[in-house]
């Protein structure tokens, strides 16, 4: 490890996989703010946690991890040109650190270079096959590009990993539901809510499955609980429409279908239920 004198307020600080150093060699200040600026992450205080590892940064600008952590909570606030800037400097530092890889392809997606992104996942994967995150984001991708079988791929491979990822197991679901299998969607759409009870659209993808299988009750039990908490999502309430319209309750199911329309006036779908209801 290269050590700096001109930054022995923060020259203790760790690279990417190296070994541990000694607890003395760790100053406090490196210590503090890294400690602070985790804290700040966890309850979600981007703004904070950037200030604290930007501090971090000054102190130790040869650390990859300093740098890649800076680019997460950039990402996190959508500043993705300077989340990008950060992760390549991080990889400049070191080329294999898989999260830097990860983040700046999850960066390049965002930013509609999806060739670019899936080339930063293909080299975060050679450089660690068990590193489900990369799996996870090269899955989002091939799914927006419409390789679906290659995304279940990816996002099986994730799950064989790491069998808990709720989010995961939650775009398997929905790819599940767009290819006519509400049974095997589920299964899974159950699974995920188990882990995360109150996760608005994995309510609206169990209450869509519960639709296409005719368990109406159940299905209007979810899509109440999703619109109650995704009230700007017009797919919702369509949905819901459609609920209330299996219940027998059509001013219901009329009053959700004109909200949808509000929010997209040329959703066909939404529309054609008004027509059908008002009849």
């Amino acid at each position: 490890m290269l050590l700096l004198p001109a930054f022995s307020g923060c020259a203790a600080l760790r690279f990417h996989n190296e070994r541990p150093l000694p607890s003395t060699a760790q100053t406090p200040e490196c210590q503090q703010l890294s400690q602070r600026a985790q804290a700040a992450i966890d309850r979600h205080d981007y703004a904070r946690a950037q200030a604290d590892l930007e501090t971090l940064v000054s102190y130790a600008p040869y650390s990859a991890e300093a740098q890649q952590r800076l680019g997460r909570v950039l990402q996190l606030q959508g500043r993705l040109a300077e989340a990008e800037t950060a992760y390549r400097r991080a990889l400049a530092l070191d080329p294999d650190y898989v999260g830097a890889l990860t983040g700046l392809g999850e960066v390049e997606a965002e930013s509609k270079r999806a060739p670019d992104a899936l080339e930063r996942f293909h080299a975060a994967i050679e450089i660690n096959p068990h590193e489900a995150e990369a799996q996870f984001a090269e899955g989002k991708v091939l799914e927006s590009l419409g390789r679906t079988e290659e995304a279940l791929s990816a996002y099986f491979r994730a799950l064989a990993i790491d069998p808990n990822a709720a989010a995961v197991i939650l775009r398997v679901a929905i790819i599940q539901l767009a290819h006519r299998q509400p049974d095997q969607a589920l299964v899974r759409l159950d699974q995920v809510l188990e882990l995360v009870p109150n996760d608005a659209d994995a309510h609206y993808q169990r209450g869509r499955a519960h639709l296409a299988l005719k368990h109406s009750a159940r299905a209007l039990e979810d899509l109440q609980f999703a619109a109650q908490r995704l009230p700007n999502r017009a797919d919702v309430l369509y949905h819901l429409a459609r609920a209330y319209q299996a219940e027998s309750k059509p001013q219901f199911a009329l009053e959700a279908a004109e909200r949808a329309l509000k929010l997209a006036p040329n959703y066909g779908e939404a529309l054609a239920l008004k027509e059908q209801l008002r009849r």
